[in-house]
């Protein structure tokens, strides 16, 4: 591992590898998804997204990038059919023992479309979806990946991004790391969160790589539980077309 300034770079997350114990997995996804509801993750995109539905004409589609167990396009789902607002997810990611888990979960929300895709090399036209999501993500690549990244989530948008990631610092990390030691017994977060933690980021620092990136009018908000959302938004009219005419 290389300490570069403030932030680590060439670590290596325990879910990352292969072959991972599909139990073990299976209960470490759950805590995940525990987590995520009650220590930030859930909570951001649930209050960031409504604002970037005004003026959309449904049914709503979303991408949601490195969904994991797709908790997060579970909980959007969720808070749509409470408003009776038309939602469609599409959910990516690269591990195809976690889609698996994440298909099973999720069985009961048909709105929700699970793939797997390399998130540098996203296979949709241009503006093909409403909002693109992309969720603790950002801090596993390094260098121009980032940038790349951020770049093709902006190209598939049509009216806006919302990345979700972890604000790096020392009260961050250590109480990450008291915390997940307390609601969880997986080794793969304990291991993990912390060194997530670590491999964050700072506001200054998301806003230069979305410049980089090539969006306009960036801006970077903070939550609870050392949480960053970075939202790029374009200039469209919302108005402009419906879902179905833009398939």
């Amino acid at each position: 591992m290389v300490m570069g300034p403030g932030r680590l770079v060439g670590a290596t997350e325990l879910m990352d590898l292969p072959g991972a114990d599909q139990d073990e997995l299976a209960r470490t996804l759950k805590d995940l998804a525990w987590i995520n509801r009650w220590l930030g993750g859930t909570r951001l995109i649930r209050t960031e997204l409504p604002s970037l539905f005004y003026g959309l004409r449904g049914p709503i589609r979303i991408l949601d990038v490195a969904t994991g167990y797709a908790d997060i396009p579970r909980a959007i789902i969720g808070w749509g059919r409470r408003r009776h607002l038309a939602i469609q997810v599409e959910g990516l990611d690269h591990h195809d023992e976690i889609l698996q888990l994440a298909r099973q979960a999720s069985a009961t929300y048909p709105e929700i479309h699970l793939q797997q895709a390399n998130a540098l090399d996203l296979p949709y036209p241009d503006g093909h979806f409403d909002i693109v999501l992309a969720s603790l993500i950002l801090h596993h690549m390094e260098g121009e990946e980032q940038v790349r990244l951020l770049r093709e989530l902006y190209r598939v948008a049509r009216r806006a991004v919302l990345v979700n990631d972890l604000r790096r610092g020392r009260w961050a990390f250590l109480l990450t790391w008291a915390s997940l030691h307390v609601v969880s017994r997986s080794r793969l977060i304990h291991h993990d969160g912390p060194l997530s933690v670590r491999r964050g980021f700072l506001p200054e620092e998301l806003l230069a790589l979305a410049g980089e990136a090539g969006w306009a009018g960036a801006h970077v908000s903070r939550h609870p539980f050392f949480r960053l959302a970075l939202v790029g938004e374009k200039n469209t009219d919302p108005g402009d077309a419906t879902a179905d005419e833009r398939r």
